[in-house]
């Protein structure tokens, strides 16, 4: 554990039940997304087969959320009846069905019909689903039950998607190329044809019972209008192979094997290609107002364009066993982790937000520390070793010594001492940035888990099972630490005060003392003052202390299939790092710098950004109301200060002007009138008197954002009564509404203005 806390807390009373874990990084580089389903134009589910985890969207695709995890049981496909109704079918046989957004889901027992790859429902009861075994299953009461039916498909020819036009009609394809076609809601299925006999048609959609059009391997395209009696081929731009198909009236989005999508705007009659990255895309969706989101391999894809062009929105993160957490100050860290079975894979993640984001910074190890100068280095197995001068957004590689690396400290660029095991176990130091070592703690094959200095002189190392020493020379020489029972963490506040898994001292570690009723897990130990502490469980379980440890309680609930390696305070938060390279982020207290919300005009109500309690302000009077948004009623000056559930207060915010009662609550001017509107340049402001005024343009929040002193008008254009010209350049502007105010020694006359 590292911690960056510079800030002295005081004791807040938090219910526990106030405070929640966070993930990170939802997405991995080992993700696969088999099917994504889009509720809305911002709400959408996607599955991730090989994390078993299900995620939720309500951004469009542009952040998102892990709702659950069912790794035995792992989900391929879902249906999504509404933003909480839903129905996944998993491989080993098993369906999940969810009321609530799949934050919980019941499972039901195995089946027996192999593992399902697809589903679909055709309202919410009549649904069907299939298998790899070549069954078709059939439900009229929204999954509760199903009921096998009857197919002719062998055992080895898996189901691959199906659609029904209504409760009669429906289309199902399969491997070996075989199309099927029920007319009697499923009950009984017929093949039909012919095409190629030997594409695997992937995904298929239908307009109609009488036309469709599916794709499959090899870039395979055929379509049908006769419900299936014949099929044409039709020319496909590409040989990979499409994995899933969206459909938005005429608008085909297909996406494929190494980076291929095809679309097409006449309902699958011709198609283009375009290269979208070179990993594979297993799943696509369209929303209606073109939103679009592409499940890749390692990554998430949108579009706001139907598919026209796609952007990266969500890079996968390491999929790895993270061991160490390491931050250099309140923004920048990293967390390394090490590969195992599984699928796993040896990293580095980086942040520079505080941990809200992080990226793959390289090849990692099993121990990692940073200094407030950047400085610091990381080390692994079989003796890795890395150093860095800068946070690790550079590295040198160098020769560690032959031992596990666990652990690391750096006091500067060059000096650096690692420790670890079990084989060649014990403390190692260098002074020349690794070019040689020296074994400075050697007393046979045991093993160090975490060390920390409390200055540059004392040193602690601990060992998970049972192996504590301490230095007083910097690290050249450690002698044994009796009193400990060892642990994974060690922390020291200052020179006297210091804590382990399940002791602390008062002296320098001198002296240890037990704290009873702390969690014999502790993967984490820290205090941010000499009263106030956490300790985080291997579960992500984190008790709290007021007391300097003498008492704990819990403060965060433990994660499912979480197994926390490392965790750390920064700024007002404890972040934890996980297996599945899984980082969790869990607010505790108050930051240093305090949060400034930003107030949104809409219309006549004024929404201000945060959450807690809102109290506004007119003039700088407070107003009753403490909510999130407010009805300006009154011309005046509006601010707002926040202050969250942990007494977290924020500073005021930015005013906004309210020049009327809303944007609509004016009478427009019929003195002058703005040609053209809308406008992306010039614009001509034509009045109908010429007397001297002073012309302001103002954003929707009643900000000024072009000013003009027009002088007593000279130049006129008799064509109407509006002879009176002058103009203003709005072409730097944003977008928008604004409001155009012309204001003389006579009247204040006010007109709308949309710029383009």
């Amino acid at each position: 554990m590292r911690t960056f806390s510079t800030l002295v807390l005081s004791v807040i009373t938090i219910a526990a039940s106030a405070q929640q874990w966070e993930l990170t990084t939802p997405i991995k580089t080992r993700s696969e997304f088999t099917a994504i389903r889009m509720v809305d134009e911002n709400v959408a589910f996607a599955v991730d087969k090989p994390m078993g985890a299900i995620l939720r969207t309500a951004d469009g695709g542009t952040t998102w959320e892990r709702r659950i995890v069912n790794t035995l049981n792992k989900p391929v496909a879902l249906w999504m009846w509404d933003d909480q109704r839903g129905i996944a079918v998993c491989e080993s046989s098993r369906i999940m069905r969810s009321t609530d957004g799949f934050a919980t889901a019941t499972t039901t027992s195995h089946l027996g019909y192999g593992n399902f790859k697809c589903v679909f429902f055709l309202n919410d009861t009549l649904g069907w689903l299939g298998s790899d075994s070549g069954k078709i299953l059939r439900t009229t009461d929204g999954g509760a039950n199903w009921t096998p039916t009857s197919t002719g498909l062998t055992t080895y020819q898996y189901v691959t998607a199906i659609q029904f036009l209504d409760s009669d009609t429906g289309y199902a394809s399969s491997y070996g190329g075989k199309m099927l076609k029920s007319v009697d809601g499923g009950l009984n299925w017929q093949g039909v044809g012919p095409f190629d006999q030997q594409v695997l048609m992937q995904d298929l959609h239908f307009y109609s019972t009488q036309e469709g059009v599916a794709v499959g391997n090899g870039g395979e395209v055929i379509r049908t209008t006769d419900g299936g009696a014949t099929w044409d081929s039709i020319p496909s731009p590409t040989t990979y192979s499409m994995l899933g198909m969206a459909v938005q009236g005429n608008v085909v989005v297909a996406c494929g094997n190494w980076g291929r999508v095809m679309r097409s705007t006449d309902a699958g009659l011709t198609w283009s290609v375009q290269q979208v990255g070179n990993t594979d895309h297993q799943s696509v969706a369209l929303s209606p107002g073109g939103r679009g989101i592409l499940g890749t391999d390692g990554r998430i894809q949108c579009s706001n364009d139907m598919g026209v062009t796609w952007s990266i929105t969500n890079e996968g993160t390491w999929h790895t066993v993270l061991n160490k957490v390491a931050f250099q100050n309140d923004q920048v860290g990293v967390a390394v982790g090490w590969a195992t079975t599984g699928g796993l894979e040896g990293g580095l993640l980086r942040t520079t937000d505080g941990g809200r984001h992080w990226s793959k910074a390289g090849g990692g190890g099993l121990g990692v520390y940073l200094t407030p100068t950047g400085a610091g280095c990381l080390g692994g197995g079989s003796g890795s070793f890395a150093r860095t001068t800068d946070g690790f957004a550079t590295r040198m590689q160098a020769n560690g010594p032959n031992v596990a690396i666990r652990c690391t400290w750096s006091f500067d660029a060059l000096t650096h001492i690692v420790a670890g095991g079990a084989v060649y176990g014990g403390i190692y130091r260098t002074t020349n940035g690794g070019a040689t070592w020296t074994h400075v703690l050697d007393v046979g094959n045991i093993t160090i888990s975490d060390l920390w200095f409390s200055n540059a002189q004392n040193g602690y190392a601990v060992g998970e099972y049972g192996d504590d020493y301490r230095s007083t020379d910097g690290g050249l020489t450690w002698q044994a630490m009796p009193g400990l029972n060892g642990g994974r963490t060690i922390f020291f506040l200052n020179d006297t005060l210091g804590w382990t898994r399940s002791f602390r001292t008062i002296d320098g570690g001198t002296t240890w003392i037990p704290m009873p009723g702390i969690s014999l897990g502790t993967a984490s130990i820290f205090f941010t003052n000499p009263d106030t502490g956490y300790a985080v469980d291997g579960s992500g379980q984190t008790e709290r202390t007021t007391d300097g440890g003498l008492t704990w309680s819990t403060v965060l609930p433990s994660i499912i299939n979480a197994q926390i390696g490392d965790a750390a305070y920064v700024d007002g938060y404890i972040i934890a790092v996980s297996r599945w390279g899984d980082i969790y982020r869990a607010q505790v207290g108050c930051p240093l710098a305090a949060f400034t919300p930003l107030i949104t005009d809409q219309g006549d109500t004024l929404c201000a950004s945060g959450t807690g309690s809102f109290q506004w302000y007119r003039n700088g009077d407070p107003l009753p109301d403490t909510t999130a948004c407010i009805e300006a009623m009154e011309e005046g000056n509006y601010t707002v200060v926040v202050t969250d559930g942990f007494g977290c207060v924020s500073t005021t915010s930015a005013p906004v002007q309210v020049i009327h009662t809303g944007v609509a609550a004016f009478n427009e001017s019929t003195l002058f009138r703005l040609v053209p509107n809308p406008a992306s340049g010039i614009v001509r402001v034509e009045r109908a008197e010429g007397s001297a005024a002073l012309l302001s343009v103002l954003d929707v929040q009643g900000r000024m954002v072009l000013e003009k002193w027009l002088g007593k008008v000279t130049s006129v254009d008799a064509r109407d009564s509006f002879q009176y010209v002058e103009t203003i350049d709005v072409s730097a502007l944003n977008g928008g509404m604004y409001l155009v105010r012309i204001a003389s020694t006579d009247a204040v006359e006010v007109n709308r203005l949309v710029v383009e």
